[in-house]
């Protein structure tokens, strides 16, 4: 073979190879494009330049409004305000003082045979001379109610129904306080005085006459109550002990409760009392 033709064929097949090798098949897909763009490192810097602070501030106001007067003053006057209220809360001297009082009293030894329990009312005055000393003058003056007893009325009279004897007359007394706190005290007195008593006997008699109700009045017999007797004494002599307990309220008021065993002549009539009392002095 010609050498020339050789080289000639040999060139024709290299092309054709070429051409056949440059032509994709028709499933070939064009590779992915891995190359993106770069970030974008560069930033803005920061704007580190910020206004400087506002340092200058206003004054302080050293000019303040006075201080208050010294608080001395004000305890002060609190203190005498909480001095006077304890005052009055205590028990405090009175040379003269006024009293009002009742209660009820009971009747002792043959007494109770003839008279029931009864109630009294009173008034008096005390003394205290001194202050320093606590010995005292009093005078009270009382009376008394008592309905007689069914034993009583019988020995009375057949026509006897009701009857009261009232005990009526005063005491002169000394005093003597014993101070117990200073919103409290007991006392003991005693002395000697004058009563006088007042029997009242009544009956009730049934007469004819009209008996009325809420609508209507009929004949019938209305009872008809009338004193039959009434007696009072002479005046005679007594004495009386007793013991007492007063508490301050608000000065110069004060409450007190005492009682006392009260006796009358003749004493070997046993004509006995004891009379228990609350009240007030002022």
């Amino acid at each position: 073979m010609d050498t020339k033709l050789f080289w000639s064929l040999t060139v024709m097949a290299a092309a054709s190879g070429a051409a056949v090798a440059q032509e994709p098949p028709p499933y070939y897909q064009p590779p992915p494009n891995y190359q993106q763009p770069p970030p974008n490192y560069q930033q803005p810097p920061p704007n580190y330049q910020q206004p400087p602070p506002n340092y200058q501030q206003p004054p302080p106001n050293y000019q303040q409004p006075p201080p208050p007067p010294p608080t001395y003053q004000q305890s002060q006057a609190k203190s005498a305000q909480q001095s006077t209220a304890q005052q009055k809360n205590t028990l405090q001297y009175h040379p003269f003082r006024f009293q009002i009082e009742g209660g009820y009293t009971i009747t002792e030894g043959s007494l109770k045979d003839t008279l029931k329990d009864g109630g009294n009312v009173g008034a008096g005055i005390t003394w205290m001379p001194f202050s320093s000393v606590p010995i005292g003058f009093r005078v009270d003056g009382s009376y008394s109610t008592f309905n007689l007893t069914n034993q009583a009325l019988a020995a009375a009279g057949s026509n006897i129904t009701f009857g009261h004897q009232n005990v009526y007359g005063g005491d002169a007394d000394a005093e003597i306080d014993l101070p117990m706190t200073p919103h409290a005290r007991e006392y003991f007195f005693g002395g000697f005085g004058w009563y006088r008593t007042q029997t009242v006997l009544k009956q009730t008699q049934y007469e004819q006459g009209l008996v009325c109700g809420f609508f209507f009045c009929a004949p019938g017999e209305v009872p008809v109550v009338t004193t039959v007797q009434k007696t009072t004494s002479d005046w005679v002599k007594s004495w009386n002990a007793g013991i007492g307990f007063e508490f301050a309220l608000s000065d110069p008021v004060t409450l007190f409760i005492d009682a006392r065993y009260l006796a009358f002549e003749p004493y070997s009539s046993k004509t006995q009392f004891i009379p228990i009392r609350v009240g007030l002095r002022f």
